[in-house]
């Protein structure tokens, strides 16, 4: 039988480090989640629903322990049968009876345990995983699945199941839109508990894929009243909600009430709704780029040179968008407010360089103009400076990882 491991306090942050680099970012609209209930049992050698039995609380981490009592096996393991006990070096809140849901892993023959997972007292934690399919089922037939969890009233679950479709890829929530009901989305979007605000974004986007008309004037109203009693986190999803369902004519709106319209100084809303702006135009470029076409938004972007808070930004994401358009106007800003700071230089520089790798290769090949500028730009600057941005990789964000292309329309 492997023995239960007591962690150290140095094992137990590598633990914590371990299963915080095991983080999916899918879903553009969607914060980073740590992997789902489904993901981490399929890892796990073990899996039980154990009620807690006592806590020994200690100063030092390493001398706390909890002990469990398994009522139920989740995953079969000889070793951890009903009535067996388990010990678990974690000090654990709770009172004789309480259920947790326990996961473990095998290192060097001894079984390491996830956090407990408190449950309710029907277990009904067990029952959702239990019937949860499979990870190898076609992803639409999972996400049917979770979206009927998603508001839930077990926060265990229903933070689960929307961590699910975090994990996801647009275009397989795409096509899970006929099932969605159009009706409950709005209703979660006006939700008032402050707690699911996290995916009011994510929210926005799905009734932009299963809405109407009604849906996309609704969207609308949300975007273009401020209401001081609220933040604006997650008006980004509203707005690309909003273009799937009103497409061009609802961008060129946007543009003007979100980025033209705006005054030189800022509010801090005004401010959210312009990096929401911002980030909705990668969002379309990213999934809808058929739909609203490259030229239209390369050149809503360039928008944002003009606008400081936001300009080195834009920069990264014209460079992976390869528009070349503006190189005149940022060699000519170069070192120039608010091009000023070392930062900011190595943006236009990065940009310069993407520029000059744009460019056809082998014996005989012609520098393009944009390239030509953009070798000439560099030649003129200090090299050690280019070369430390060289080895920097270019100074610029990574792009984002490709995705299969989601522009049915």
């Amino acid at each position: 039988m492997p023995r239960n491991r007591r962690f150290s306090l140095i094992g137990f942050i590598a633990c914590i480090t371990a299963a915080a680099a095991f983080v999916v970012h899918a879903c553009p609209f969607c914060p980073p989640t740590d992997a789902t209930l489904s993901e981490k049992l399929a890892q796990s050698e073990a899996a039980c629903v154990v009620k807690f039995l006592s806590s020994v609380d200690g100063e030092e981490l390493s001398m706390q322990k909890t002990t469990f009592e398994v009522l139920k096996q989740v995953r079969p393991s000889d070793s951890y049968k009903p009535g067996a006990k388990i010990e678990i070096p974690i000090g654990v809140t709770g009172k004789p009876g309480d259920l947790f849901l326990l996961m473990g892993q095998l290192k060097n023959d001894e079984m390491e345990w996830s956090l407990p997972i408190e449950m309710d007292e029907l277990g009904r934690e067990e029952k959702y995983l239990r019937n949860a399919p499979s990870l190898e089922s076609p992803p639409v037939e999972r996400l049917a699945y979770f979206l009927k969890f998603l508001d839930d009233n077990n926060n265990t679950i229903s933070t689960d199941a929307f961590s699910e479709f975090a994990r996801s890829k647009f275009e397989d929530v795409e096509q899970l839109a006929p099932q969605v009901s159009r009706a409950k989305v709005r209703g979660w979007l006006e939700d008032p508990n402050r707690q699911l605000i996290v995916r009011r974004a994510f929210y926005g986007m799905l009734l932009g894929l299963c809405g109407n008309d009604d849906d996309a004037e609704y969207l609308k109203r949300r975007i273009q009243t401020v209401d001081p009693n609220d933040n604006r986190i997650g008006f980004d999803g509203l707005m690309g909600g909003y273009l799937l369902l009103r497409g061009d004519a609802g961008l060129q709106s946007m543009i003007v009430q979100k980025i033209d319209s705006l005054p030189a100084k800022l509010s801090n809303d005004q401010l959210s709704d312009l990096n929401g702006m911002r980030m909705t135009l990668v969002f379309l470029w990213d999934y809808r780029r058929s739909q609203f076409g490259e030229e239209p938004l390369r050149a809503a972007m360039r928008r944002f040179l003009d606008r400081p808070e936001l300009a080195d930004l834009a920069v990264v994401d014209l460079a992976r968008w390869k528009d070349w358009k503006p190189l005149d106007q940022l060699i000519a800003a170069y070192g120039r407010d608010p091009w000023d700071s070392r930062s900011a230089k190595e943006k236009i520089v990065a940009y310069a360089l993407s520029c000059r790798k744009d460019a056809p290769t082998g014996a005989g090949a012609k520098l393009p103009d944009h390239a030509a500028k953009a070798q000439s730009f560099l030649d003129s600057l200090d090299p050690e400076f280019v070369q430390s941005v060289k080895q920097a990789g270019g100074g610029l964000a990574p792009a984002k990882a490709k995705q299969p292309d989601a522009t049915s329309n």
